[in-house]
């Protein structure tokens, strides 16, 4: 008997908070709204595009390292935007940011011999007295012929060899990620020359997806064989 009258209490429990449900308001649809963008920012501009738009000047006024005013006054002076303008190419370019042309070694110095600029000296007036064979050159070694992300070095650990738009052996470049999808362009000198082992760098910031291809930036030149010693016409 005592358990029947338990079952009767149950019921009408469940009864009766049946009834208060029905006097709850239906809770509005959620939409998820997530605060990180996925788009790529760049998709719809070129390379050349993209070096256009990244200059700007920090706030001691002078030229943001980060940036690439250089690369893009390198890219006009040495008649080469057509080639970063080519929406016929899915290509890898290296982005050598302002950094990459400062400095002993640098871009700077590749092209000119002397590595210092002057104090009010603009990336134009630098270009004007480069070598712009060597700029050329150089600039070449620095665009992949193919499209390549991290994915692309489908396992970490192991050399990956790329032609740049320099035919031949002398246009290789090693492609090396790690465990944590960071890429080292020519650490290794397997398979390359041993003189590719002085001039190598991590890359920097990744996968800038352009119209035609894919850019990564780098904070310092790499190369396979010694770029030739600039003719300052001296």
């Amino acid at each position: 008997m005592k358990k029947i009258k338990t079952i009767k209490a149950y019921v009408l429990l469940f009864i009766a908070f049946s009834f208060l449900g029905c006097d709850l308001d239906l809770q509005d649809n959620f939409t998820f709204n997530p605060e990180v963008s996925f788009e790529d920012p760049f998709s719809d501009m070129t390379a050349w595009e993209f070096l256009q738009q990244n200059q700007q000047l920090n706030d001691e006024g002078e030229l943001n390292g980060e940036l690439y005013n250089y690369m893009a006054a390198a890219v006009e002076a040495a008649g080469m935007i057509d080639v970063y303008d080519d929406m016929s190419a899915n290509r890898t370019y290296l982005f050598l940011n302002n950094n990459a042309f400062t400095g002993g070694g640098d871009v700077i110095d590749l092209i000119t011999g002397d590595d210092e600029v002057g104090e009010n000296e603009t990336p134009a007036q630098v270009m004007a007295r480069a070598d712009l064979d060597v700029l050329r050159t150089i600039l070449n070694y620095h665009i992949i012929t193919e499209f390549v992300d991290q994915l692309t070095l489908s396992e970490y650990g192991v050399n990956y060899t790329f032609q740049t738009l320099i035919p031949g052996e002398d246009g290789l470049i090693v492609m090396r990620r790690d465990e944590r999808y960071r890429v080292d362009i020519n650490r290794s000198p397997a398979p390359l020359p041993s003189t590719a082992t002085s001039q190598n760098e991590r890359i920097r910031n990744y996968n800038y997806v352009v119209l035609n291809g894919i850019g990564h930036s780098i904070n310092d030149p790499v190369r396979n064989s010694p770029y030739p010693a600039p003719n300052t016409g001296g």
